[in-house]
């Protein structure tokens, strides 16, 4: 057109992506790249952005397939590929972190941005991972741990097994229940901590309302990113 935009001026002014940042756009082109194909279509994208609850989709304004190509086309725009052909190359996908690049200064806060953007686990300090889910475990030997579920986008927070098996595959494998953020716990009877049990000189009451529902309306305080 003649003009540059000013995101255009900036990426020609600071250049490409340094290593670390580079580092970084690979490994979050790989959460969609499952297969290494170097490219990523609707379908890979589907499985990671639900469009369905996208507003303007759930306003009925839009079906989930437009949202879904709009997305995608977001990254073809500044990638300099064909818009609308439903693919997103890794060229595609570096020259669009490019643009964004150009305006973060910071390299910890850009590792910070993609990191909680794709949901890659790790990170140290302020650059650390706060979006993958958390969940509060019950180990076999009775202690509690707040556990990260690494490469969650695939999981559910309601389908206890999935994150049990997620979290087996982590290597976490002395697990005796899971308790989800919203959720009331899955510690059952058995699992949960035992309270003590009464001396033969006291008369067990009868517990109030409150008490009797405190196990099975006892929520997890644990917060997802």
């Amino acid at each position: 057109s003649g003009f540059l935009t000013f995101t255009e001026l900036l990426v020609g002014v600071r250049g490409k992506l340094n290593e670390r940042r580079q580092n970084m756009v690979d490994m979050a082109f790989q959460v969609l790249d499952k297969d290494a194909e170097g490219q990523v279509t609707l379908d890979a994208i589907q499985k990671r952005y639900d469009a369905s609850q996208h507003p303007e989709v759930i306003l009925g304004v839009k079906t989930a397939d437009a949202v879904l190509l709009e997305f995608m086309e977001t990254f073809e725009a500044y990638g300099g590929g064909t818009k609308g052909d439903g693919i997103i190359t890794k060229d595609e996908f570096s020259r669009y972190y490019s643009a964004i690049s150009s305006s973060i200064d910071n390299d910890d806060y850009f590792e910070l941005v993609i990191r909680n953007a794709w949901h890659i686990s790790g990170g140290e300090g302020w650059c650390a991972n706060t979006t993958c889910k958390r969940v509060l475990v019950l180990h076999e030997d009775g202690s509690q741990s707040v556990e990260e579920v690494t490469d969650d986008f695939d999981i559910s927070t309601k389908d206890v097994e999935s994150v049990k098996a997620a979290l087996v595959a982590q290597g976490i494998k002395d697990i005796k229940g899971v308790a989800l953020y919203g959720l009331p716990t899955n510690f059952s009877a058995a699992e949960a901590p035992n309270a003590p049990a009464p001396t033969p000189s006291e008369e067990p009451s009868a517990p109030s309302p409150s008490a009797a529902n405190r196990r099975t309306n006892m929520t997890s305080s644990i917060t997802f990113g």
